[in-house]
């Protein structure tokens, strides 16, 4: 839903008029990051503290409903819950790498796209410089290093 103009008068008549045409999603996700930048050090520790008591209520509810339904030991409900969940872990990860891996390709063609589309004095100063692409692998792998030592 977008915000039309008309919708905010009085004082806040000059704030509809510069979100014009914005999703409502939009200025959500904006105040959410500002808030997290001003309160992130308070909210947080909570929102871990939160999530943390989440997983622990429904591990023990998944834990209780396999005891009860398949007659298991509560020993054997935590290990073959605790199987699940690292199986679960690692294909989610796999799956969130492959995202930000086509993102990160998407991103790069797109880049690559924009570079072989100009036309002057910086394609025409950097174009012949084939070192410049060792320079930054060389650069990013030292970095990558130097974070491990």
């Amino acid at each position: 839903m977008r915000i039309q103009e008309t919708t905010l008068s009085g004082f806040w008549a000059p704030l509809g008029t510069l979100l014009h045409g914005i999703d409502r999603k939009t200025i959500g996700l904006l105040a959410t990051f500002a808030v997290l930048i001003l309160f992130g050090d308070s909210l947080l520790p909570l929102l871990g503290d939160g999530l943390h008591l989440l997983l622990e209520v429904i591990e023990s509810s998944l834990e209780h409903s396999l005891e009860s339904s398949f007659g298991l030991t509560p020993r054997q409900a935590q290990i073959s819950i605790a199987w699940t969940g690292l199986a679960l872990v690692v294909w989610l990860s796999w799956y969130l790498s492959r995202k930000a891996h086509n993102a990160a390709r998407r991103a790069f063609a797109v880049a690559q796209m924009r570079w072989c589309a100009l036309k002057g004095s910086a394609k025409a100063a950097w174009g012949h410089v084939g070192w410049i692409r060792v320079a930054v692998m060389v650069g990013a792998m030292g970095a990558t290093l130097y974070l491990f030592i």
